[in-house]
C-alpha cells in the first residue's frame, strides 16, 4: 500500500454558468474576494473520459483564509459541462496537491477511484479530476503544480487577507 501522496484539501470549487456572475455574488454575499481570474490555460495535453481532448473553460480562485474557494464556467466538453447539463449546480470538485501525480493516481486507483479528466501545462504543472465513488457524486482534483503556480496562489491568499471587502478582481500585475 502507497503512503499518502497527498496533502491536505484545500479547495473547493463551484461550477457556474457565468463567472462574472459568481463572482458578484460571491464578493456581496459570502464575503469573499478578491478573485483572481485565470487568462486562457496553456495546456499542452489533455483528456476528457479516456480520450485525448482539451476541456475549454473559465475559472476565478479567491480565498477565504486557508480555503481556495475556485469558480469554473465550463466552455465546452467536460466533467464540468456534463455537471451543468444535467442541471445541478454548486459544489462540483475537492482539491488536494501532490508532488507527484503518478503516486497520486496510484494512491486514489488503490481506493477505487478513477480518472475522469485532466490536464499538462507548459510549464510541467499537472491537473487530473477523480470519480471517489460510483455515482461520480465525490469528486477529487489533484494538483501536482510548479512552484510559481504555488506562488501565485500565495499572491491571491494575501490579497484575500487584506481584502478592503470591495475590490472584486485581483490583479497582480496591477501597482
Amino acid at each position: 500500500m502507497i503512503d499518502k501522496p497527498l496533502g491536505r484539501l484545500n479547495q473547493i470549487a463551484y461550477m457556474v454558468p457565468n463567472i462574472n456572475e459568481a463572482i458578484d455574488w460571491w464578493t456581496e454575499v459570502m464575503g469573499v474576494g478578491p478573485f483572481f481570474i485565470f487568462p486562457a490555460f496553456d495546456m499542452v495535453r489533455g483528456d476528457y473520459r479516456g480520450k485525448d481532448h482539451l476541456p475549454q473553460f473559465g475559472a476565478a480562485i479567491a480565498f477565504s483564509g486557508d480555503l481556495m474557494v475556485e469558480l469554473i464556467e465550463p466552455r465546452g466538453p467536460s466533467i464540468f459541462q456534463e455537471f451543468l447539463n444535467a442541471g445541478r449546480k454548486g459544489v462540483h470538485h475537492l482539491c488536494a496537491f501532490s508532488d507527484s501525480m503518478e503516486d497520486a493516481e496510484a494512491w486514489i486507483a488503490e481506493r477505487g477511484g478513477k480518472r475522469l479528466q485532466g490536464a499538462e501545462f507548459a510549464d510541467g504543472s499537472q491537473v487530473a479530476y477523480f470519480a471517489m465513488d460510483d455515482d461520480e457524486t465525490i469528486l477529487l482534483e489533484v494538483g501536482a503544480l510548479k512552484p510559481e503556480v504555488q506562488g501565485l496562489f500565495d499572491m491571491i491568499q494575501q490579497a484575500g487577507a487584506n481584502w478592503d471587502g470591495k475590490t472584486k478582481i485581483f490583479d497582480p500585475m496591477a501597482g
